[in-house]
C-alpha cells in the first residue's frame, strides 16, 4: 500500500485541509528516509504531522499536532493497520484536534 498517498487522501478528504494559511509538505520514502513517508502541515494557529513507518520488524502510523495558543500538544501511534483502520484513526485524530482547536480560539 502507499501510504503517503492514503495519507494525503485522508487529509484533503478532512475540514482541517480547507484552513487558511495552511502549507502542507509531502515526504516520500527516500535514501535518506527509508521507512517513513507522510506529511508536515502548519497554519498560523497549529503544526502537526502524519507519517507512517514501514520496514524491517516495525510498522506504525505516528501522528502529532501542536495548538500553539495554549501550547496544547497531542501524540498519537497506531501499530500495523489497515487502510480503512488507518483512514479512521487518521479522521479521528484530526477531528478531534480541530474540536480542541476551536474551542482554544
Amino acid at each position: 500500500m502507499n501510504y503517503l498517498n492514503t495519507i494525503i487522501d485522508i487529509f484533503s478528504e478532512h475540514e482541517i485541509s480547507k484552513y487558511s494559511d495552511l502549507k502542507i509538505w509531502e515526504l516520500n520514502k527516500s535514501e535518506r528516509y527509508p521507512i517513513s513517508e507522510g506529511i508536515k502541515f502548519e497554519s498560523n494557529d497549529f503544526a502537526g504531522e502524519i507519517f507512517y513507518y514501514s520496514g524491517n520488524e516495525m510498522e506504525y502510523c505516528e501522528m502529532e499536532f501542536l495548538i500553539y495558543l495554549g501550547e496544547i500538544y497531542k501524540a498519537k501511534v497506531i501499530e500495523k493497520t489497515s487502510s480503512i483502520e488507518l483512514k479512521k484513526s487518521v479522521t479521528e485524530f484530526l477531528t478531534n484536534r480541530i474540536t480542541k482547536l476551536k474551542n482554544v480560539a
